[in-house]
């Protein structure tokens, strides 16, 4: 059974449900305009990877929903950021001068930051739906995030690492760009102690890690790391080939061992516990059913960045669903159930949600503990 989806009005949650399952509703003023979903993606680079999958999960929502959001025809427009801020506002002002209705994707942080920026100076600010970036300065009342913060991030971990690690002498260690940093931030605020020692490296590091784990104090008793994409894979790789496993236990971001990069990692994986907001062993229905689609396509299992992705689109299938300006009704969506469990957007636009602590073991990240918002 569905969990209530809360401060909506049944029809609202009537359109919920729908979005969920399938079926197409009508838009309930009749417009049968088609929408465009402008996506801005990182498709090249050291993020690839997490490009793939959430484009993935955005045509697998729309081909489950019949090529429909909100009961009208839809079309998703996928431009690349590369990366690059300048070109992610380039990309951004080309989608909303050829009608974007919607922009969404935005992989990285400063990317997200930059087209949110350019979304806000377009005459009638463009939605924008966060489908990964966690920049703790994206708000305004034309963003609205189906992920997290950054500083959110790190603070569970930090919470989660408090209760089982307490009073370790704890090292950080991250990519030294926007989301490395506040994430490290978030997770000193959780942890509740300053760090033995914080090892910064630049970002997109993918070789020469044995130089950057040579910093790590000998008296270190908890090392926590937040890396992505290609440098995920890097981290994890050295952490176990350079002996650090029998020196210093590692608790990881979600993205570290995020189903993106456990297949390119391989077996160095085994036995890292993470903190992340999504799991693909969640046991309830709604992630039951994604999980069925998402390997029905693909073959194996979903990352959070591919349930992000299929989120974002739901947020906008039932905001449209509702019909009027499409910014005030993603900002009147209410509690949402789905795979992760439910959440529901703060005052902020971002998500208040469970978190979860995850360890990999043959190949399945189980869930050992929640962590509650």
């Amino acid at each position: 059974m569905r969990v209530p989806v809360l401060g909506l009005p049944v029809a609202g949650f009537l359109v919920l449900m729908a979005a969920g399952c399938g079926g197409a509703v009508p838009p309930p003023d009749g417009d049968e305009r088609p929408v465009e979903v402008g996506a801005i993606i990182t498709q090249t680079g050291v993020y690839a990877a997490l490009g793939d999958e959430m484009e993935t999960a955005m045509r697998l929502y729309l081909d489950e929903h019949g090529g429909r959001l909100g009961g009208r025809p839809a079309r998703l427009v996928v431009a690349d950021d590369a990366g690059s801020p300048d070109r992610a506002r380039q990309e951004a002002r080309r989608l909303i001068e050829d009608g974007a209705d919607v922009l969404t994707g935005l992989i990285s942080s400063p990317v997200a930051v930059a087209v949110a920026d350019e979304a806000g100076e377009a005459t009638g600010p463009v939605p924008v739906v966060v489908a990964n970036a966690g920049a703790d300065e994206l708000t305004g009342p034309h963003i609205f995030r189906v992920s997290y913060t950054n500083h959110e991030h790190g603070r569970a971990a930090g919470r989660y690492a408090a209760e089982r690690y307490a009073g370790r002498a704890v090292v950080l260690m991250a990519s030294d760009y926007q989301a490395g940093v506040e994430t490290l931030r978030g997770f000193t605020a959780g942890y509740g102690a300053e760090p033995l020692a914080r090892v910064m490296t630049p970002p997109g590091t993918v070789t020469g890690f044995e130089e950057h784990f040579a910093r790590v104090p000998a008296e270190a008793e908890l090392l926590f790391a937040f890396y992505a994409g290609g440098e995920a894979v890097a981290f994890a790789r050295a952490y176990k080939q350079l002996g650090y496993d029998a020196k210093v236990p590692l608790l990881a971001c979600m993205n570290l061992t995020d189903e993106d990069v456990l297949r390119a990692i391989g077996p160095d994986a085994e036995g890292i516990t993470s903190v992340g907001m999504y799991a693909p062993s969640l046991g309830n229905p709604d992630n039951a059913a994604f999980v069925a689609r998402w390997r029905a396509r693909t073959g194996r299992n979903p990352s959070a960045v591919a349930l992000q992705g299929w989120d974002a689109m739901r947020v906008i299938d039932a905001a449209l669903a509702r019909g009027g300006d499409l910014a005030r009704r993603l900002g009147e969506l209410g509690e949402l159930a789905g795979p992760r469990g439910p959440f529901r957007l703060n005052d902020q636009h971002d998500p208040v949600q469970n978190w979860y602590a995850r360890k990999y073991q043959n190949g399945v990240n189980s869930v050992i503990a929640t962590i509650p918002p």
